[in-house]
């Protein structure tokens, strides 16, 4: 088996969490125009007027072996992808908090949801 190197974002979004977790989003009511199911009740759903979670967009990378250990533990939950050739991870737990990430590899468009 080939051993390819395996690199890991660590944003200092993830860093921040804390502080942006401190501001507060303001509910608003859902758009007028905005199509819904009939048995939908808007009363029990949150809208707010900015997105609640800022994308991940073009993270630093750094190799994984630079960082397990130190920024990251060995049983850390990761998602494992692949992009422009590169074996990429990202921290199941920053993706938490973002939800979406994405970037640009060796010339090469990615996104990753979860």
């Amino acid at each position: 088996m080939n051993a390819r190197p395996v690199t890991v974002a660590l944003s200092a979004a993830l860093l921040m969490a804390a502080e942006a977790q401190a501001q507060r989003f303001v509910a608003v009511p859902p758009p007028p125009n905005q199509p819904m199911a009939e048995d939908f009740d808007p009363e029990r759903a949150l809208f707010f007027a900015q997105p609640n979670f800022t994308p991940l967009r073009n993270p630093e990378w750094q190799p994984l072996e630079d960082v397990v250990g130190d920024e990251v533990a060995e049983d850390t939950p990761v998602l494992v992808f692949e992009a422009g050739g590169e074996t990429l991870v990202l921290v199941s737990s920053q993706m938490s908090y973002h939800h979406v990430a994405q970037g640009e590899m060796a010339g090469e468009p990615w996104m990753v949801t979860f």
